[in-house]
């Protein structure tokens, strides 16, 4: 004998809430997964910055002189 009878509106109301429940585990993956994705790509141009900034600039190449001795061979 059951002590208490579960209305058709609360099973309604349970099977909304379980909706918004799954719903709310969805959307908090995506925003981690989402937030990972950004974390990489800033990480990746904080990487290229860095790279960029220990480039040093050369002057450009000169004709080099021709040897001081001749060859022999």
């Amino acid at each position: 004998m059951p002590l208490m009878k579960i209305t058709g509106e609360g099973v309604c109301w349970i099977a909304v809430l379980t909706g918004v429940l799954w719903g709310c585990l969805l959307v908090e993956r995506l925003t981690i997964a989402h937030a990972r994705v950004e974390g990489y790509r800033a990480l990746e141009q904080i990487h290229q910055l860095q790279l960029k900034k220990s480039i040093i600039p050369t002057a450009s190449p000169t004709a080099q002189p021709g040897p001081a001795r001749p060859l022999v061979g």
